[in-house]
């Protein structure tokens, strides 16, 4: 009797988990950034992003000073080059799924947002993976 009734508790465990939903994977959302230290506009795109974040716990964003910084600079002309854009060093650019935008208004934002909205929905590859 007690080998019948531990089997019958292993099938109900095991029939329960199988019943159980699953959990919806976290889509993670990369955006990269290029910035400058004295650049009016990249202060306002760091300080709508920073607001946007706890929005969105998914999100990872990944900066990179330009002005003052070499690797940074290299990078932002290597991923600008896989994306099959034209070079123009102009900031602040961001790089999201296969997107890739210049400067930033309310509008822009707007579209950052959007983007990050599908990227949670079909998932995006990070900028990074354009370098591989």
């Amino acid at each position: 009797m007690k080998k019948s009734g531990v089997l019958l508790l292993i099938f109900m465990g095991v029939f329960l988990v199988s019943c159980m939903p699953e959990t919806p994977e976290v889509k993670e959302v990369v955006i990269y950034e290029f910035y400058g230290k004295s650049c009016s506009h990249c202060k306002k795109m760091n300080t709508w992003l920073e607001d946007i974040k706890p929005k969105y716990p998914s999100l990872i964003v990944v900066q990179h000073e330009v002005y003052s910084n070499k690797t940074s600079n290299q990078l932002f002309q290597d991923i600008t080059d896989a994306y099959g854009k034209t070079r123009s060093g102009a900031v602040p650019t961001i790089f999201i799924g296969e997107k890739r935008i210049r400067g930033f208004s309310a509008e822009l934002g707007e579209k950052i947002e959007e983007e990050i909205q599908n990227c949670l929905k079909i998932g995006c590859p990070s900028p990074a993976n354009k370098l591989k």
